[in-house]
């Protein structure tokens, strides 16, 4: 703004002197400054977003099948922090004698947000770039104890075709794995994060929807979310239940 107010006064002297053949010099003057800025850990929680499309600045309202009010448990405070998690409704299903595979309902969300597939998300805010690993562990097989039959004996839950899907830019996506959970407790492995990896938020989406024809009605199914019960297991009508529990922990990946 200076170097402009100068410039302009330059002129204005050469004009009134231009006549006697005389100029006046020009002034001008230069000054460095310099421009900061400085991040820190976030360790808010951050709100789910769509897998279908993982940007943090619209995020969506999960709906929750397995609660009364159809709300979620809220997600871990950051700055590593598991965001949410898909519970799996393998739905309403007659009694069969047959091994039978049933697959997940699509997640759901709020008014005006299309179905998607189920999902977890992981948001690393760090700014270490230090890598992380998301397990998974199912917490004893589907049980109902107020019924004769209390367990789904041999019922095997399995979720393949994992994706790890972000709006980052310029940051190595986390590996991931398909899954086949261990009633017994045991630890599957999700997504991993190498050093240098997995910065930001990540959605690891189980597979995608495709449209199949149940009944005469055209329905969202995902095959990679399944639920296969042997034809000997004896089953009441009642609902069968158990509990996923996801980990997160700071130990990069090695992969």
């Amino acid at each position: 703004m200076k170097k402009m107010k100068l410039g302009i006064a330059a002129f204005a002297s050469v004009a009134v002197l231009g006549t006697t053949g005389l100029s006046a010099p020009v002034s001008a003057a230069e000054y460095e400054t310099n421009g900061v800025v400085e991040f820190t850990p976030n360790t808010d929680i951050t709100k789910p977003v769509n897998p279908d499309n993982p940007d943090p600045n619209k995020p969506v309202d999960p709906i929750d099948p397995t609660t009364p009010d159809g709300k979620p448990n809220p997600g871990t405070a950051g700055p590593l922090s598991i965001d949410y998690a898909s519970s799996l409704d393998f739905g309403k299903n007659k009694i069969s004698g047959k091994d039978e595979t049933y697959y997940a309902n699509p997640q759901t969300y709020g008014e005006g947000v299309a179905p998607t597939a189920n999902y977890v998300q992981v948001s690393d805010t760090r700014g270490t770039n230090a890598g992380w690993t998301l397990k998974v562990s199912q917490a004893g097989q589907l049980k109902n104890d107020a019924t004769q039959n209390k367990e789904l004996t041999g019922a095997q839950i399995k979720i393949t075709s994992v994706e790890a899907v972000s709006n980052a830019e310029g940051v190595e996506k986390p590996v991931t794995q398909d899954i086949t959970l261990d009633p017994n407790g045991a630890e599957s492995l999700v997504m991993s994060a190498n050093e240098g990896a997995g910065a930001g938020t990540w959605v690891g989406r189980f597979g995608s929807l495709e449209d199949v024809e149940i009944d005469g009605e055209t329905v969202k199914e995902n095959k990679e979310v399944s639920l296969t019960i042997p034809g000997k297991t004896a089953k009441d009508a009642v609902a069968y239940t158990t509990k996923l529990n996801w980990t997160l922990s700071d130990t990069p990946g090695n992969n």
